[in-house]
């Protein structure tokens, strides 16, 4: 069953021809008017007819036959083809039925990924505006798949109206448009971005494929099988399939009446009126969106089959919340990324990781240690391990939007940034920078700690830099200095830095034992590669130590368990808001003495 807030129309202005109205010949949806076919690969195409009739398949010079089994389904490929902007018409008969689609050209086809802030449309991020009016590109193509979740793999999904309770208006999903002003306002923004900087570098048509729904987890991306092969992923399996087993519709919607009828008395001792009653039970938890492998069964296998050349993921924030268990995620984000290459039967398929964007109040020097008591950095922790344990993976930071909301509309940036790995990476940009600069070893020089990158590193807005943080063996992270060592001096007498090595330290730890940096969910940090084109390129946000937040328990250990894990997260944040108090007067006295000893 569809969510409340969800409400499905058929929209029929796709062109589909055929000579009988009870059609045999059937298509996925992946093709269409408009689409873009991956060039440089075998062009699979599958469907159904008659059983055993014979299916032909034209496109350009092509021609291919094959015949459908007793079933009536069939697939065959075509020759792969190079990239051709000039539209033309891919053509499937079978006995008396044609199915015709108009403007086929061929490019490069990539898949946006995640949730929410994937999805974020172009209209409302900043600079969306401008993006719209310019967005004139005929050979950029667009497709929204609809938000449906499965408990088992879908064969097609659907050409609707699906109504968006985000935006309160209905959005046509499920076929292909040009890239048009009128058509892309409420296309990814991030997506739309990243596919414009290919096209105009590469002069490639782009096909692109938004599967993005916000409020879903890594695992919803993941199919059972092999979610089933991730050590740790089975009391989570459990959980859902209790959930799925104990579910009665006649028993949620009784549940929610009753709701009703003691929230309608609410209501009218305060003089309102009641809201309407209940007629839909609660969500089905096999279709939620998050039932593990939901959204990967209807919104990825669909078009499984269809050749791609990579895609690019934003995601996190709802495996960030109470029940954070990152440890948990770091093993099923490499699992995803192995298990999409899988589907598209592509073991090296390019995958491009944009990190979990920031959220919630700043961080500043008044919130420090409270701002680091949250599971936010250790998910991106995990996205960051994905990217330097798998091949031909790319990374792109996004903590540093600094907005205090987790949906910041600072995307424009974003796409940039993980186009620049792609361009570098899949279309011969060399020169443009995309790696950040990471932190390859830590000395520790006593009352100090030495940070050593594998590049030379600076701060963006030439202030001191900031974000670092420095703690011994209690634990208290304390904000940190943070300074170049120093290795000799010019002919002019002025300091000669290391630029790939950063000295770290605190007055108020003597005895330092490791570092973290832009560690919060709304972190400080200034710090950027020193290369000049490159100083829009985030040092990620990284740790020397291991203590790791705490993993949520699962329904299995018991309300104690989870009792005791909600006390420890609290226990943790009222600690650091007396470390913030204490810190400050500490830091005051130091001030009060120096300028004692200053004015003596």
């Amino acid at each position: 069953m569809l969510e409340n807030s969800l409400y499905l129309l058929l929209f029929p202005f796709f062109s589909v021809v055929s000579q009988n109205t009870c059609e045999k010949l059937q298509i996925p949806h992946i093709f269409g008017d408009h689409m873009v076919i991956q060039r440089d690969k075998p062009i699979r195409m599958w469907g159904s007819a008659e059983p055993e009739a014979t299916v032909q398949v034209r496109l350009a010079e092509l021609n291919g036959i094959t015949k459908a089994d007793q079933h009536g389904t069939w697939s065959l490929e075509l020759e792969a083809l190079p990239a051709n902007a000039e539209g033309t018409t891919l053509s499937v008969t079978s006995n008396s039925e044609t199915i015709e689609y108009q403007d086929v050209i061929i490019g490069d086809v990539w898949i946006l990924g995640g949730q929410s802030n994937m999805e974020d449309e172009l209209e409302n991020v900043y600079h969306g505006d401008m993006e719209v009016a310019s967005a004139n590109h005929p050979n950029i193509r667009l497709m929204t798949i609809p938000q449906v979740a499965s408990p088992q793999p879908l064969s097609n999904f659907a050409r609707i109206n699906e109504y968006n309770s985000w935006t309160g208006r209905y959005e046509q999903k499920g076929g292909w448009f040009c890239c048009t002003p009128e058509t892309v306002h409420r296309f990814s923004a991030i997506g739309y971005i990243f596919g414009r900087r290919l096209h105009l570098v590469s002069g490639i048509p782009i096909g692109l494929i938004d599967t993005a729904w916000g409020g879903t987890t890594v695992e919803a991306w993941t199919s059972r099988d092999m979610l089933k092969t991730v050590d740790g992923a089975h009391p989570l399996l459990a959980e859902w399939d209790a959930q799925i087993e104990d579910y009665d519709t006649e028993a949620s919607l009784q549940e929610r009446i009753d709701h009703w009828k003691k929230d309608t008395e609410r209501r009218k001792k305060e003089g309102k009126s009641p809201n309407p009653k209940p007629t839909e039970p609660d969500q089905d938890p096999a279709s939620d969106r998050n039932n593990p492998g939901a959204s990967f069964n209807g919104m990825i296998v669909p078009y499984a089959d269809f050749n791609l050349r990579g895609a690019i993921f934003n995601q996190g924030y709802n495996n960030a919340l109470g029940d954070a268990r990152p440890k948990l995620y770091a093993r099923v984000f490499k699992a995803m990324i192995q298990d999409w290459r899988r589907a598209f039967q592509n073991e090296a398929m390019p995958f491009g990781i944009i990190s979990l964007t920031a959220g919630g109040n700043p961080q500043i020097y008044q919130n420090f240690e409270i701002s680091m008591i949250d599971a936010g950095p250790f998910i991106r922790e995990g996205q960051y391990k994905a990217w330097q344990e798998l091949e031909n993976v790319g990374f792109a930071s996004a903590y540093d939007q600094q907005v205090p909301w987790y949906h910041p509309h600072k995307k424009v940036e974003l796409g940039e940034r993980i186009a620049r790995w792609a361009l570098h990476t899949q279309y011969g940009q060399t020169q443009l920078g995309w790696q950040p600069g990471i932190c390859k070893e830590l000395e520790n020089r006593g009352n100090h700690l030495i940070l050593i990158f594998d590049r030379a590193v600076r701060v963006h807005d030439g202030r001191p830099f900031e974000g670092f943080a420095i703690a011994g063996e209690d634990q208290h992270f304390y904000p940190a200095k943070a300074e170049f060592v120093v290795v000799g001096q010019d002919e002019h007498g002025r300091d000669r830095n290391d630029e790939q090595k950063l000295k770290i330290w605190s007055p108020m730890v003597l005895k330092p034992k490791a570092v973290r940096y832009a560690w919060a969910r709304n972190p400080i940090g200034n710090a950027v590669n020193s290369q000049h084109h490159e100083r829009i390129i985030p040092i990620p946000s990284f740790r020397t130590d291991d203590w790791d937040w705490p993993e949520a328990p699962f329904d299995a250990a018991g309300l104690d368990a989870k009792n005791a894990h909600n006390h420890q997260l609290h226990q943790m944040r009222q600690q650091a808001e007396a470390w913030v108090k204490k810190r400050i007067i500490e830091e005051a006295k130091e001030i009060l003495k120096a300028t004692e000893g200053s004015s003596k």
